[in-house]
């Protein structure tokens, strides 16, 4: 998932991953759910909040890491057909590993014949969709111009639109952008019904689904326009105006159609994907003025750190969580209690419940950065 080449290795980069990366880790492992400040929780539905620009955020960087990593393979000599044989398999192993960590979450360690039981198997989630994306935007770089990905991208907006406003859902009618009742929702319901990761007064839906992974690959497509446009032989300087400008420009789109496709990270509706973009672009421009254009990167190493070992730590992650709160221990008046609990409820007495939330995240996210600096230390990466 880190995706580029250390020959060559555009700093800013590694900074905007590790950055978001460490927002992942804050919004994703707070002491407890119920208590925590609303900028690090996700928005119930339409709307956004810190946490909704992670995965975003994540899929606009592996978009720009591929123009990097595909140049550099093609100057080694590397073919085209051996490149796309490489995405595909990435591809397949991030969504292999997505499989197994959707499996891990099911698991009860009290019962564990629960983890065998494929009738319930999630099949989508974070690591499917970007596996997905990654494969078929390195298909776009390599066999199609830039006009071309301008076409697509556009076209993949503007007909998803269409499709979600004016086309009837059976059974519900044109325009429902609700948990149920929406093209996404119908299609995945019909599809993967249990397979998908919610349920919701008896229907199945998938924030990470089929349908919207379409207009995902359009904010991997911006991605990969960006990483093209920070390769061109041009000043800096007119790089950075570039980037502020596009990115200022896609962010006042989105604005400007969220009043008729509200920004919904579940629905990835096309004001998101501009919105979203936008933010991305112009936080990526900011990163490289200071840490490439300036040279002031006595801030970068803390985020390096994370950039650098992306796959370990949003796996490592992730498992390390539903570890904790798998782990159960009798808490008294015969309550189970997990470990997480255990742990947040001693950080919550001496702070508070909103604050000791928070804390046990910061924790966490400090207790990653000594792993991964371990491993930089020692030149161990994990990549696929």
């Amino acid at each position: 998932m880190s995706g580029e080449s250390r020959k060559e290795r555009l700093l800013a980069l590694d900074v905007l991953r590790g950055l978001t990366l460490v927002c992942m880790v804050l919004v994703n492992t707070p002491g407890d759910p119920k208590q925590t400040y609303a900028v690090l929780k996700h928005v119930a539905w339409h709307g956004w909040a810190l946490a909704d620009l992670v995965f975003p955020f994540f899929l606009f960087i592996v978009g720009v890491a591929i123009p990097y990593s595909m140049e550099n393979r093609l100057a080694r000599g590397d073919s085209r057909p051996r490149i796309v044989w490489h995405a595909l398999r990435r591809g397949v192993v991030l969504f292999a590993i997505g499989l197994a960590m959707n499996w891990y979450a099911q698991v009860d360690f009290a019962r564990w014949n629960t983890a065998l039981e494929f009738s319930r198997l999630r099949f989508f989630n974070v690591l499917q969709r970007i596996g997905i994306c990654y494969f078929f935007g390195v298909l776009m770089y390599l066999w199609c111009r830039p006009r071309t990905h301008l076409v697509v991208g556009v076209g993949i907006l503007v007909l998803y639109f269409a499709l979600m406003k004016f086309v009837p859902v059976p059974g519900y009618g044109a325009g429902v952008l609700e948990r149920i009742g929406n093209w996404a929702q119908f299609i995945d319901h019909h599809v993967m019904g249990a397979h998908c990761g919610s349920r919701y007064k008896g229907f199945f839906y998938e924030g990470k689904g089929l349908l919207t992974t379409l207009p995902a690959f359009v904010t991997l497509l911006m991605g990969l326009w960006t990483g093209r446009l920070l390769r061109q032989p041009e000043a800096a300087s007119d790089r950075l105006v570039k980037l502020y400008f596009y990115g200022t420009l896609a962010m006042l789109l989105g604005a400007c159609w969220e009043p008729f496709f509200p920004i919904n990270q579940n629905l990835w509706t096309s004001s998101l994907v501009l919105f979203m973009g936008g933010m991305a672009m112009i936080a990526l421009a900011s990163c490289y003025y200071l840490a490439d254009v300036r040279k002031i990167t006595w801030w970068t190493p803390f985020f390096v750190v994370f950039g650098v070992n992306s796959m370990a730590v949003w796996v490592g992650s992730v498992v390390l969580r539903q570890t904790l709160e798998k782990i159960r221990f009798d808490g008294g008046a015969g309550k189970l209690v997990s470990l997480k609990t255990f742990l947040f409820h001693g950080l919550a007495e001496w702070l508070g419940p909103y604050n000791g939330s928070l804390a046990f995240a910061v924790l966490f996210v400090l207790l990653w950065w000594t792993v991964m600096r371990g491993l930089n230390r020692r030149k161990i990466f994990f990549k696929v």
